[in-house]
Order: C-alpha cells, then sequence, then structure tokens
C-alpha cells in the first residue's frame, strides 16, 4: 500500500485557537467550542472520536496552541500544524473572505483534508516530557541571548555614563542567568535519551552546543526522512520560479526560521574549521556562486550529511564524498 493511499484513511478536524477558547470543526462540519484550558482540553477530547484514526490540524497562534497539541498526542491524536499564510489564501480560493472563529475551524478541516493526502502537510512529532523541558530551556537561552545583544548595542550607542552603567549592570546580570539556564540544559541532556545524538553533533568540526542543541530540538526529523524533505523542513530546499519563456532565479522559500539562523551561525564557522565544508564552500565561491547562495548549498550539504549520519547510526567522517547539495 502507498503512502499516500494509507494517508487518505485519515479524516481531518479543525481547531481555531485563540487565548481564551478553541473553536472545532468535526469531520461532519458540525461545530463545537471550549475554553483553552486543562479543563476544556478534556472536554475537546471526549468529544473526539474514540478510535483516534483522525489528523487534528491546527493554525499557529504565537504559543496558544502548544498546551493543546500536547494534550493531544498524549491522548493519542495525530496533530499537524498549517501555515497561517496558506491558509488565508484556501480560504480566498474557496471563495470565504468573511473570517470569525468557527468559519476558521471549517476553513482549517478542509485545509488539512486537501493537503495531508497530498504531502503537503506533515503529523508534528510527538515529544516526550524531557524533550518539552529542554526544548522550552532552550528557547529561554535564545530569549537571554537576544536580550544581551540588544543592550550591548544599547550600551555601545550610550553617551550618558549613568545609563550607561545601568547597561553593564543589565549585563552583567543577564549573563549570569544565561550561564545557569544553559548549566541546567546541559544537566537535562545528561539525563534525556537524546543525549548520544546531542554528541553526535557536537563532534562535527565548526558546530558549536548551541547547534547541536538546535539539531536536537528543532529538527527532530534527521534520519527519518528523505534528504529533499530535510532540507525543505530546514528552509534550505530552492524552489524554481518559471512561467513559459521566464526562467527566475530559484530562491530558498519558508521552512524553519528559528532553526536555519542557528544553523548558519555553525556553517558560517564551518567554512574555516571544518574540511569537507571548507572546500565546498571555496569551490563554489571560485565558480563566482554569491556568499549568501554558496552558504545555504553549505547548510544543505550540511543537513543532508547528518540526515545520513543519523539514519545509518556512524559518526561524522572528515573523508565524507557521498552527499550531493
Amino acid at each position: 500500500m502507498t503512502q499516500i493511499s494509507e494517508k487518505q484513511k485519515l479524516d481531518c478536524i479543525g481547531i481555531d485557537v485563540s487565548k481564551e477558547k478553541l473553536d472545532i470543526c468535526y469531520t461532519n462540519n458540525s461545530k463545537g467550542r471550549f475554553l483553552n484550558t486543562k479543563a476544556g482540553f478534556k472536554k475537546l477530547i471526549k468529544s473526539l472520536p474514540s478510535n483516534k484514526d483522525i489528523l487534528v490540524v491546527l493554525e499557529p497562534t504565537g504559543g496558544y496552541e502548544r498546551k493543546i497539541i500536547y494534550a493531544l498526542q498524549t491522548a493519542g491524536y495525530n496533530v499537524a500544524h498549517a501555515h497561517t499564510f496558506k491558509m488565508r489564501n484556501y480560504a480566498k480560493a474557496m471563495g470565504i473572505y468573511a473570517k470569525n472563529d468557527p468559519l476558521d475551524s471549517y476553513v482549517i478541516k478542509s485545509f488539512g483534508q486537501d493537503m495531508y493526502p497530498k504531502d503537503k502537510l506533515q503529523i508534528l512529532y510527538k515529544k516526550t516530557t524531557e524533550f518539552k523541558k529542554l526544548e522550552n530551556w532552550l528557547t529561554r537561552s535564545k530569549q537571554l541571548v537576544k536580550t544581551i545583544a540588544s543592550e550591548k548595542q544599547r550600551h555601545e550607542k550610550s553617551i550618558n555614563n549613568d545609563i550607561s552603567k545601568s547597561h553593564i549592570r543589565i549585563i552583567k546580570t543577564l549573563e549570569k542567568e544565561l550561564k545557569k539556564v544553559d548549566e541546567k540544559i546541559q544537566k537535562l541532556l545528561e539525563q534525556a535519551e537524546l543525549l548520544e545524538k546531542s554528541e553526535t553533533y557536537k563532534k562535527v568540526k565548526g558546530f558549536s552546543h548551541a547547534c547541536a542543541n538546535a539539531l536536537l530540538i528543532y529538527l527532530p526529523e534527521l534520519g527519518q526522512v528523505s534528504n529533499k524533505r530535510i532540507a525543505a523542513i530546514a528552509g534550505t530546499a530552492p524552489f524554481c520560479r518559471e512561467s513559459g519563456k521566464f526562467k527566475g532565479k530559484s530562491k530558498i522559500s519558508g521552512g524553519r526560521a528559528k532553526l536555519r539562523s542557528i544553523i548558519y551561525m555553525g556553517v558560517l564557522s564551518a567554512t574555516i574549521h571544518n574540511k569537507i565544508i571548507s572546500k565546498f564552500y571555496n569551490r563554489l565561491i571560485k565558480k563566482g556562486k554569491p556568499h549568501n547562495l554558496a552558504m545555504i548549498a553549505c547548510m544543505r550539504k550540511m543537513l543532508c550529511i547528518l540526515n545520513a549520519m543519523v539514519r545509518n547510526n556512524t559518526q561524522w567522517d572528515n573523508n565524507y564524498r557521498g552527499c550531493s547539495s
């Protein structure tokens, strides 16, 4: 049986998530509304089909959807994210220009019903409790790093000594807190089942602990999908722009921006310290490729190699030659 025919077995349910409530559209297009609380989650899950042979589709809402996703996955249901921009375009294509929460849940459900069998919608990776804790602490680490960078920029531009001293105090406090957070992440890694993968990623020359942790948390699909799919997930896959005689330049689009920004810095270091990536990067530059294009190609090559490593349970090999960009 093909993958598409297996996917067609799943009926879809759409949920529009807001801060206080959850609007749901069931497989028969009937509607429901529940509170976005633990008590509401229990009632919602109780209202779902007991056979769990369905796909629950949600639209990302800045984090308000995280708790209901965890609750649904814990209850054994398949969950997928529907991209907001694609959702609005899909609604317009259906001729739906009005917008309210019950209507949005119907659009989300219809979008999932159409897109999932075509392999345009992916089931979210089910995360363990340890994985969730690690993800939250890594997010906190990124927040602190970003805040420290902003405060340092303000300090550099300050022309008042007293304000400069205030900046320095804040920076020292934030750096102290960042150190505690990083220690917490390391302890969680030592306890988690993901420790082996983390150590594998850290052995890649040019990759820092931050890059290894980012791969661990933001790209759990490594080793489970094809190289093309992993490049698309990370947002390093080029998409053509052609129409008739027009031949535009291929560009990357979509993907996980948070992951891509961290991997970019790791690969930037790898172009200097990693023999394989360095040779590949320099070869592209000699051919006249722009720096950014060469960097995207290097990121794609690195992810391709890492995907093979995890799939085959092997370690980084400086003499590896098998991955095409």
